[in-house]
């Protein structure tokens, strides 16, 4: 899936630092992140995800090792789901919402990230994107948002 997850979370927190340069804490950059964040890895990862579960779903699920199923268009509609919830929190930028949002993603992707390595432990399923960035984007990016989450926590300066 062209490591999707690797550079719009890499675009983020570059993003984030550039914002908050001329007056960098780690709060600020931790809170411009998460908007980033909500933008690139929600927003356009979450439409992307959307893209290719729908029109690609037995390329995607190939690349997986899984089989196609029907269920493809469950996880592009939920994909779709956490992409409007990034672009809106991007655009909305009111912290109840923002965290509602990542708690959505976060949950959903590290879940997705179990997944992944059940199925690499009990059935070696190898494929790219089973074993590839994307296990290790499922797991750690939702512990990062949850980590900025909290120490962004009393910064209100982008989000009020």
């Amino acid at each position: 899936m062209a490591d999707t997850g690797v550079w719009t979370l890499l675009l983020a927190l570059l993003l984030g630092a550039l914002q908050t340069r001329q007056q960098w804490t780690l709060s600020r950059w931790s809170e411009a992140s998460l908007l980033w964040i909500a933008f690139w890895v929600l927003g356009v990862g979450g439409v992307y995800g959307f893209i290719m579960h729908l029109v690609f779903g037995s390329f995607l699920a190939e690349q997986i090792g899984w089989p196609n199923s029907p269920f493809q268009y469950e996880v592009a509609y939920a994909n779709l789901t956490i992409g409007i919830l990034g672009f809106s929190s991007f655009l909305y930028r009111k912290r109840d919402y923002l965290l509602a949002s990542m708690v959505a993603f976060a949950s959903w992707f590290f879940a997705d990230g179990i997944g992944h390595v059940a199925s690499l432990v009990v059935d070696q399923n190898n494929a790219p994107s089973n074993a590839g960035s994307v296990l290790y984007t499922d797991l750690l990016t939702p512990l990062l948002v949850l980590l900025l989450l909290w120490i962004s926590r009393g910064e209100r300066r982008r989000l009020s």
